[in-house]
């Protein structure tokens, strides 16, 4: 039974009222994300036999879940994957390093989130190609504490709504970061998924 699904720009929307992601990568944390003001949570690492309960959770809460395909254990990461991420398990979305998973679940009408590592000036080049052939509907920025320095350039090369994820440590960097024009911040620090 295919579920609704949220839209980019009704995703864009909650982001504007709330830019804070509980990054949550161990379940223990997760009672915490629940908890807290955010309203978007990514599942960084999880399996295929607790996802299903995990996923309705996070939904009676009511909030927004996304799925880091490349940490999910247990289910292949193919079209079939997506559709029963997407129809049954009803996740609003996915984060993936990967151009053809990308690709495959916009497909399936899912979010798709581009996880992209900039190492240097090389790797930064190389992932935009990447991604214009990928089209991704955002792109994950990692380690996002960079965007303090280099949320201008990022913002020019990369023709997608960022999200900075990684190494952000303090309220005020994620207020920094945020006015430096990244679309939301992600975090496992519980103490900025209360901003």
């Amino acid at each position: 039974m295919e579920k609704k699904r949220i839209s980019k720009e009704e995703f864009l929307d909650v982001l504007k009222g709330n830019p804070i992601i509980a990054a949550v990568r161990e379940e223990e944390r997760l009672s915490q994300a629940l908890q807290s003001k955010a309203k978007v949570l990514f599942l960084l690492k999880t399996n295929v036999l607790t996802l299903p309960n995990v996923v309705q959770e996070i939904k009676s809460h009511g909030k927004l879940v996304f799925i880091h395909l490349d940490l999910l254990e247990g289910l292949a990461q193919d079209k079939y994957a997506l559709r029963y991420l997407g129809d049954v398990v009803g996740i609003d979305g996915v984060i993936t390093t990967r151009a053809n998973l990308i690709q495959q679940a916009k497909a399936e009408d899912l979010i798709a989130i581009q996880r992209f590592f900039v190492l240097d000036s090389s790797a930064l080049a190389t992932g935009v190609k990447i991604m214009q052939s990928a089209e991704p509907d955002m792109v994950e920025i990692l380690p996002g504490i960079i965007f303090i320095h280099l949320g201008e350039e990022l913002r020019t090369q990369i023709p997608y709504p960022l999200i900075a994820g990684g190494l952000i440590r303090t309220p005020e960097e994620a207020r920094e970061i945020l006015k430096a024009g990244a679309t939301a911040v992600s975090t496992t620090s519980v103490t900025l998924w209360n901003m």
